[in-house]
């Protein structure tokens, strides 16, 4: 069975990014740098997957790698000329075999370009450095634009204690389920059940759910967005989008009043919390209480 292994964010500034996420709260590790342009800060949760915000480290190489026809980069590259340099860009789930994954999308014409085999180092928190080496293939909905899919198989993974990094001010245990958005999710009910098992993939009147084990994506209606979660779709919304992540948390007064005393937008709906991380198109981040 398949996990989330982490969702993709992108951002026009990786520090501009890393201050807004610690004002809400969010402990955000160093950046990591890869070998094609870009880099990133994550975010590790207890429960829940990992947060990758991805930023234009080095535009000349992030324009080599285009060219010569690197998915990731492509595909980033995509989603910031389709949405702008603001955003969520991927949801990315975990595989045990990559390469067999890239041959399933070619045969089924959902494949997002050529399999991507990398490493890089990234620092620890106590400054040593380590490398991580790492297989994607990826996967695009016919006609999308802005809504990728990727899988990611771990190729070489040390052992890290990121226990400094699992505890965030705002109570937040993790991001438990990603919100997409298209005006007939059923229409990718086929392309999830590809994705993952099709046993995993839940479909009713104006949603489509994959359920894994530490988190749920979901596809569903604007009005359902809108009703739910408070979240109008954005004028120019076209085919899917990523739009918004669900964290829960140990203690919604408390984040709430986190929100408050750092002056943070936010709105209340439906007993949750519903912040703006930036100007639309920006993923926003739902906050509910942990039952």
């Amino acid at each position: 069975m398949r996990s989330i292994d982490h969702f993709v964010l992108v951002s026009a500034s990786l520090a501009d990014a890393r201050a807004r996420y610690r004002r809400m709260g969010f402990t955000v590790a160093p950046d990591g740098v890869h070998p094609f342009g870009t880099y990133n800060a994550n975010m590790y949760f207890r429960d829940g997957p990992m947060i990758e915000t991805l930023a234009i480290e080095n535009p000349a190489r992030y324009a080599e790698a285009v060219a010569a026809g690197n998915s990731f980069v492509a595909n980033d590259a995509a989603f910031r000329a389709a949405r702008g340099d603001e955003g969520f860009s991927h949801v990315v789930v975990t595989s045990r075999d990559a390469e067999r994954d890239h041959a399933a999308f070619l045969d089924r014409g959902v494949s997002g370009g050529k399999l991507v085999s990398f490493s890089r180092d990234f620092e620890l928190p106590d400054g040593r450095m380590e490398r991580v080496e790492a297989k994607l293939a990826f996967a695009t909905p016919a006609g999308a634009r802005c809504g990728f899919f990727f899988t990611c198989e771990d190729i070489v993974v040390p052992a890290i204690d990121r226990s400094s990094l699992l505890d965030h001010g705002n109570g937040a245990l993790g991001a438990r389920q990603a919100l997409s958005c298209a005006q007939e999710p059923l229409a990718y009910a086929d392309f999830l059940k590809g994705l993952v098992e099709p046993n995993e993939v839940h479909v009713g009147a104006q949603r489509v759910d994959c359920v894994f084990p530490n988190g749920r994506a979901s596809i569903v209606t604007p009005e359902l967005l809108a009703g739910d979660f408070g979240l109008e779709e954005s004028p120019d919304a076209a085919g899917l989008q990523h739009r918004a992540l669900l964290f829960q948390v140990k203690d919604l007064g408390k984040t709430e009043r986190l929100f408050a005393r750092n002056g943070l937008p936010f709105t209340r709906h439906k007993e949750r919390l519903v912040a703006r991380t930036g100007r639309e198109p920006a993923p926003v981040f739902v906050f509910e209480q942990r039952r």
